[in-house]
């Protein structure tokens, strides 16, 4: 390291042109980084997906289950989740950590390739990437200026739509609420049985007259010319008398079996406070920089507003916006901390010059790990902010103790010349080194802490790391050259040759000789301290697996009515309650609600549901979200009939938002009614905690389902087997979908179906007929039993055996204490036979991050150690300096209980980076003592006069770097909630124990020395 600085002295101008180059690059490169709320998190899941238009028990029975075997033995499974319902089967597999997800995905293709499926599955589709990404734009696209439904439907088709697809990095478009021409074909059941048809005769007949295609080519006076032979449907009357010729040899006309409809109609109605609207939800790719992406729309959005009349957008959420704020509160934060450190410099050096050497060693560290953020793969986003804003207090320490020792060199120096600056930079080059690499080597852990926990942390560690390498080399390099500059030949030095003594030195000085003295005294002081802080702080502490938001407020309602509710029914309660809440108002008239969009029939998938509708709206500033959001759940719910759900969402970042259940308690087993009494007895077991609320289970959710039971005996006398009894049923109750068809100069997506009144009861569906082999037809109910039941919305599976979950959500910061004392009453349950039981939700989440968090540490300290031991070429000097780690406990429990903030992985990575920050004290004032005893003074004297020298440079470095935090601690701008825990932990840690350290430190070092002396 001491020739980095040779060749700084020497070189003055190159290393003034390097300073350029790095602030040019890292200037550049931070305009190209990727920006995203949070870092990329590469899943460790790969979803199997199949449709087969089955019920949940067919779709277990015959889709999931085959499946589920056949990639149970896949090399890396962790774990196999399922879900089958309506028409689909989805199939989750979890992998081991390190498992390369592409492998994984063709090993799983080829397995799933030899399942032996029902005819007419589609082809099982195998993906990395899960359907519940949420989008990172949502807005809403109204009419104004009297623009009708019509107008704005055409627009967005031709105009906004197109505009959208194009964007760079688009995944894809949801659109809600635009309506197409529709054109059905509803086949009248009575008709056809009349005419001797069947409705997939009818459906092939009209297909054979839509055919335009190529027939081949001729040739014509020496030219080739193709020829195209199509049929003359270009109109709804051409469509409505096309001869259709019956098995009898009859012909007549569609109209006769068949009414055609053809409406403009959408899947969902979409409304902005109450106002006709389409919802426009747009994916980016993972790839994709989300706030280019979304400037890229709202410079489209406003060009259209200009340029279209009438054409208004409404937004509804902009991740965009929340990742600009975060980044401005976070650049905020961290300029405002770097003022602060810039001011507390200045106070102890009283130098202007000194004090804008040392701030150098800022921008200079910022800008290099800028620099490499783009090689390393690392995006610009709360963590790495969180990390830049953190580093702001440490990058300056090693300058400050570099700066700091020539400072005093000089003082003391007769002659002062480059010599002179050279000497104090080597005085402290080894122990500034040890000691930022000690505190880099903390953050090692981290590569190996798996799931989304490692993966969110990596770059902020990585981030942090390479901005303390970066001031290392800064102080080791720039600042001996600047201080060579600019205050080397100042006349503003006074020379003295002692240490100057001031009540600081005075007092710290009385107190070090005392505590040499009375060391067990003093260790035992400390030690009640510590026990103390341990015993009446720790139990008083919440726990969460993530900090909470105050500052978010937008609000999410999912409704959901009885399933038999019809779709109209469903609009016109939606339509009460968005009245009810654009009508909300406090105590002082004003709005409670900032605007409201309803959504009706849409729940996050393209697929109309009838019976709910997604409600999405804002609370007013001067509103707690969370109790009006709680509050404005039940006023819904007292608007709807008896059997409705209504769940509230706050669109949070932080674990507070009330973002779903936090509580989970799966129940697994094979008999379906022994796990439903567990359910029952688990849920009766919950009401006993008021902190539990919305308490749900999967069993909560049934529909109706018709079943037809075939009458072997009977279907025989007919010839029919069961199986031509399925084929006969599907194909009349079955949907055939025509495509696109173009009538008067129109596009209509056409379906041929039977007209519902012939199929909407058991009884209309039992009254189908069906030709026998012989030409006879017979009605579905005189060879079957045809009945409505109750039956499962789905069935869920894990590790191959059915489950049932109970959920809750827990109204407590103390998310994890309340779920330990829930789960341990629930364990005392005794639960039917063949039931077993599982804790997941929070509680899981946290016991396993904080595991992993803790032998985290754990390795960190081993590290610490190591890297000290190298340092100093002894194990006793590092022995005595890890004592300073127990101080910083003290102080990081009492900074968590005085701001009242949670346990949680953000104030555990606190407490991580603590390990590595608190012994850079210690390792300044040991190495010290080291080499003054090597110059052959007593243990004692070089205690007490490492102590006195190094008292100003430790507490210079330990109050930057508060006071730098100190912004972040406070938590002022949204974005910092991340780090606020971090913050508060570190700097309570630092705090005490550079007081400590200060004292204790020197106390173990002179009882190991003692000790070695003994027994030597």
């Amino acid at each position: 390291m001491n020739k980095l600085t040779d060749f700084s002295m020497k070189n003055i101008t190159a290393i003034f042109i390097m300073m350029l180059l790095l602030i040019a690059g890292g200037s550049y490169f931070s305009t190209t980084l990727k920006v995203e709320m949070m870092p990329d998190t590469s899943s460790s899941r790969i979803y199997i997906t199949a449709q087969y238009t089955a019920s949940p028990k067919d779709i277990l029975e015959q889709i999931t289950k085959p499946i589920e075997k056949a990639v149970s033995g896949l090399d890396g499974l962790k774990n196999l989740t399922s879900s089958s319902q309506d028409n689909y089967a989805q199939i989750v597999v979890d992998l081991e950590q390190g498992k390369k997800l592409d492998d994984a995905k063709k090993d799983i293709e080829s397995l799933v390739a030899t399942v032996r499926l029902p005819q007419g599955v589609e082809r099982p589709k195998v993906l990395t990437a899960g359907f519940a990404s949420s989008p990172v734009y949502y807005m809403a696209v109204y009419g104004g200026n009297g623009m009708n439904q019509n107008e704005l439907d055409k627009v967005y088709k031709d105009t906004i739509l197109p505009g959208f697809e194009s964007i760079k990095g688009i995944d894809h478009v949801d659109s809600v609420g635009n309506q197409d021409a529709m054109l059905t074909i509803k086949l009248d059941a009575g008709a056809i049985n009349n005419y001797g048809l069947s409705p997939i005769q009818v459906s092939n007949l009209i297909q054979a007259s839509l055919v335009s295609s190529p027939a081949g080519s001729v040739e014509v006076s020496g030219n080739s010319q193709m020829v195209r032979v199509k049929g003359q449907l270009n109109s709804i009357y051409k469509l409505d008398n096309l001869p259709i010729s019956t098995p009898k040899g009859d012909t007549l006309v569609l109209k006769q079996i068949a009414k055609i409809e053809a409406i403009s109609e959408s899947s969902f109605i979409a409304r902005v406070d109450g106002q006709p609207a389409i919802g426009v939800l747009l994916y980016k790719t993972k790839a994709a920089n989300a706030v280019e992406f979304a400037n890229t729309a709202d410079r489209m959005m406003t060009e259209w507003e200009q340029t279209i009349p009438g054409v208004k957008f409404h937004i509804v959420l902009n991740e965009a916006t929340s990742i600009k704020e975060s980044i401005h509160g976070m650049v905020q934060e961290g300029t405002l901390g770097a003022i602060l450190a810039s001011l507390m410099i200045l106070l102890f050096l009283r130098n202007v010059r000194m004090t804008l050497i040392v701030l150098v060693s800022i921008p200079l560290s910022i800008l290099i790990t800028l620099l490499f953020m783009n090689p390393l793969g690392i995006s610009l986003n709360i963590m790495t902010l969180g990390g830049l804003a953190i580093a702001i207090g440490r990058v300056v320490d090693d300058s400050i103790v570099v700066i700091e020792n020539i400072y005093s060199q000089l003082q003391k120096a007769h002659d002062r010349n480059e010599s002179v600056i050279k000497l104090a930079t080597k005085q402290v080059s080894s122990a500034i080194t040890s000691s930022t690499i000690t505190t880099v080597g903390v953050f090692a852990p981290i590569a190996f802490v798996s799931g989304e926990i490692g993966e969110v942390f990596r770059p902020f560690a990585l981030t942090l790391a390479c901005a303390l390498l970066s001031s290392l080399v800064v102080a080791l390099t720039v600042i001996p050259m600047l201080a060579k500059l600019l205050v080397m030949k100042s006349s503003k030095f006074q020379h003295h040759n002692e240490i100057q003594e001031g009540w600081m030195l005075n007092r710290y000085k009385k107190a070090l000789v005392w505590s040499l003295q009375n060391r067990i005294k003093t260790l035992a002081i400390a030690a009640l301290v510590f026990v103390l802080s341990i015993v009446l702080i720790v139990p008083h502490l919440s726990i969460a697996f993530m900090p909470s938001s105050e500052s978010d407020k937008q609000v999410v309602y999912l409704m959901q009515m009885p399933r038999e509710t019809s779709f109209e029914m469903m609009n016109a309660k939606s339509k009460e309650v968005e009245a009810m809440l654009r009508d909300a108002k406090d105590v002082e008239g004003n709005a409670i609600f900032n605007f409201n969009e309803a959504l009706v029939g849409y729940d996050f998938s393209m697929d109309r549901t009838a019976y709910k509708t997604t409600m999405f709206t804002e609370v007013s500033q001067k509103q707690d979200a969370k109790t009006t959001m709680k509050q404005y759940e039940g006023e819904i719910l007292n608007l709807l009939p008896k059997g409705s759900t209504v769940d509230s969402q706050l669109i949070s970042f932080g674990d507070g938002g009330g973002s779903g259940p936090d509580f989970y308690y799966f129940l697994i087993g094979d008999d379906q009614l022994y796990l439903e009494q567990a359910a029952s007895m688990v849920k009766e077991k919950m009401k006993e905690f008021p902190e539990l609320t919305d308490k749900k289970d999967s069993l909560s959710e049934s529909k109706s389902e018709i079943e037809i039971t075939v009458d072997e005996n009977k279907a025989q006398l007919y010839g029919f087997t069961t199986t031509e009894v399925l084929e006969n049923v599907h194909n009349w109750i079955k949907v055939e979908n025509l495509g696109d068809l173009k009538l008067d100069n129109i596009t209509y997506t056409t379906k041929v179906m039977l007209d519902s009144k012939f199929k909407n009861s058991a009884n209309q569906l039992g009254n189908l007929f069906m030709s026998t082999h012989t030409g006879q037809s017979v009605q579905l109910k005189d060879i079957a039993k045809v009945k409505q039941i109750d039956a499962a919305v789905s069935i869920r599976r894990e590790s191959q055996k059915q489950v049932v979950f109970v959920t809750a959500v827990i109204d407590s910061k103390d998310k994890g204490g309340v779920s330990k004392k829930v789960s341990e009453e629930l364990a005392k349950l005794e639960l039917p036979s063949g039931v077993s039981h599982e804790l997941k939700g929070v509680s899981k989440n946290i016991d396993n991050s904080f595991m992993q968090m803790y032998a985290a540490m754990a390795a960190s300290i081993l590290i610490v150690y190591l890297v000290m031991v190298l340092a100093f070429g002894n194990g006793r000097a590092p022995f005595a300096i890890l004592f300073s780690l127990p101080l910083a406990v003290i102080g990081g429990l009492l900074g968590l209980i005085v701001t009242g903030e949670s346990v949680n992985v953000t104030s555990l990575i606190g407490f991580l980076m603590l390990i590595g920050i608190v012994v850079t004290n210690a390792i300044v004032l040991i190495d010290r003592v080291q080499q003054l005893i090597e110059q052959g003074h007593s243990v004692h004297d070089s205690l007490v006069e490492a102590g006195l020298t190094r008292l100003r440079p430790i507490i210079m470095t330990a109050g930057a770097t508060i006071i730098a935090l100190m912004p972040l601690a406070l938590g002022l701008s949204k974005g910092t909630i991340i780090s606020k825990g971090l913050a508060v932990v570190v700097i309570g840690g630092l705090t005490t124990s550079t007081l400590l350290t200060l004292v204790i430190v020197p106390i173990i070092y002179q009882l190991i020395y003692s000790f070695k002396g003994k027994y030597s």
